[in-house]
């Protein structure tokens, strides 16, 4: 083989080895938006799935890693899953079948699981990561060890009708939500209210009786202002439970005023 040969075929494979390293970096290489800063890494463990962008309205398949912002979802098929991974440490797999969106608020990520569910596989900084499913919101520590491992309830304390609390009740109408959305928007949390009333079993066995939530709903669906209107249960620790509970609600954003509202609920 003369010289320029062996040159040729050189320069040739220098091309070929070049090519494939491009094609691997890139394969590697989380795609990037200007400006913004990725809320997790996604990686593909096995099936399908599917990674929603620009509220939903583009569609991608993930073929093994990419970055994740704000509003955009993952979807998995009825045999794939995948893990999120956040630079608090947090490791949380998407179970199969499952739809969930990331947002952010305040410094925090949330999740937001719309069908399906979710595994933390790996605890990281408390506070950093939240998972908000059926309107509640929860630290992604507390989702894991605390809501996942809750019983179901044989029985639930029964809603008080709107009609017995006052004129502000749920059962009056209000602007921007409607009163039955928020009925049934409380009605989905019934479990977190059992919660505290099997804990106030343990405590005072055969306590039955009634309180009374009062609260507001901001624009943007998040509740503040929570407090016991009335309670013939006079234990601090139950109350401090149900508005705990009630603060964890989430609405949806609205436009209009804020609303105020009362939430009755008996315990028998």
């Amino acid at each position: 083989m003369t010289k320029n040969n062996r040159i040729i075929l050189a320069l040739i494979l220098l091309g070929v080895i070049s090519l494939a390293l491009s094609l691997l970096i890139a394969s590697r290489t989380e795609k990037q938006r200007p400006g913004e800063t990725a809320l997790a890494r996604i990686e593909l463990n096995l099936g399908k799935v599917f990674i929603l962008r620009k509220d939903m309205t583009q569609k991608e398949t993930l073929s093994k890693r990419a970055s994740l912002y704000p509003l955009d979802s993952v979807e998995t098929s009825g045999d794939g899953d995948a893990t999120l991974e956040f630079d608090s440490a947090y490791r949380i797999r998407v179970e199969e079948n499952s739809l969930v969106t990331l947002d952010e608020e305040n410094d925090r990520i949330v999740i937001i699981i719309k069908r399906g569910d979710v595994q933390v596989e790996n605890f990281g900084r408390e506070g950093s990561v939240y998972v908000s499913r059926d309107g509640v919101r929860w630290t992604a520590t507390d989702y894991e060890n605390s809501y996942k491992k809750q019983p179901q309830p044989q029985t639930l304390p029964d809603l008080a009708p709107a009609g017995e609390a006052s004129p502000t009740a749920i059962g009056s109408a209000q602007p921007g939500l409607t009163s039955d959305f928020i009925q049934e928007t409380l009605r989905l949390q019934r479990a977190s209210f059992f919660k505290c009333y099997t804990q106030l079993l343990q405590r005072t066995p055969g306590v039955v009786g009634q309180a009374s939530i009062s609260f507001t709903i901001e624009r943007s669906g998040k509740v503040y202002n929570a407090e016991i209107a009335s309670s013939s249960i006079n234990d601090s620790t139950f109350k401090k439970c149900l508005i705990d509970a009630i603060r964890r609600v989430e609405f949806k954003s609205f436009s209009g005023d804020a609303i105020s509202t009362v939430f009755p609920l008996k315990f028998e």
